[in-house]
């Protein structure tokens, strides 16, 4: 089976939204109709608990003020449904960075929603393993996500946290690198 994953927000209504990597096992998926009836269990993965962990001033003294987000591949398909469900509070004053990693801007999904997810309050940066940037995006860069944060270093370590949803070498690299710089353990999420 190849990767699928909801990219709804929670309450989004009674339609969902796949985020599907096309393979040949699921080509008949792909090219099915509106309206076509599809059996689905329900997601893996437990969700990114965001009020236990960014909130919770018990188990930290002080709440998130700076969200990471981190998405490769189908991984961006949850990370979309957190942005859209309004569950990072960014009309708190948080900030927000999306590092999200793809083969070329070609196999990109979402690109078109960059700037709904800008003007929400998301820095969207690109991240492109093959190929170069793409000049149409300013922020896009050449390499994996996890080079990205390396250049960029992680501003108010004790005030951030983070969701990560892709592939485990990324995740894995990415926490690392968060973990180094003093981001809590406890505040790199993953939805699995």
């Amino acid at each position: 089976a190849s990767p699928m994953a909801l990219a709804s927000a929670p309450g989004s209504g009674s339609e969902a939204e796949l985020l599907v990597k096309e393979a040949d096992s699921n080509k008949w998926l792909i090219g099915a109709n509106a309206g076509t009836s599809v059996q689905v269990t329900a997601p893996a993965g437990n969700g990114f608990k965001l009020a236990e962990n960014f909130d919770d001033l018990v188990k930290f003294d002080f709440p998130v003020q700076n969200v990471l987000l981190f998405a490769a591949g189908t991984g961006i398909a949850p990370i979309k449904a957190a942005i859209e469900s309004g569950a990072l509070r960014l009309e708190d004053g948080r900030t927000c960075k999306l590092y999200y990693g793809a083969r070329s801007m070609e196999s990109m999904p979402y690109t078109e929603e960059f700037e709904k997810w800008e003007e929400m309050g998301v820095t969207v940066i690109p991240c492109f393993s093959q190929g170069s940037a793409s000049s149409d995006l300013p922020s896009a860069r050449t390499g994996y996500v996890q080079h990205a944060l390396e250049e960029d270093g992680v501003s108010m370590p004790r005030n951030s946290g983070a969701l990560l949803c892709g592939m485990k070498g990324m995740t894995e690299a990415v926490k690392s690198i968060l973990t180094d710089a003093g981001v809590f353990p406890e505040r790199c999420l993953l939805n699995f």
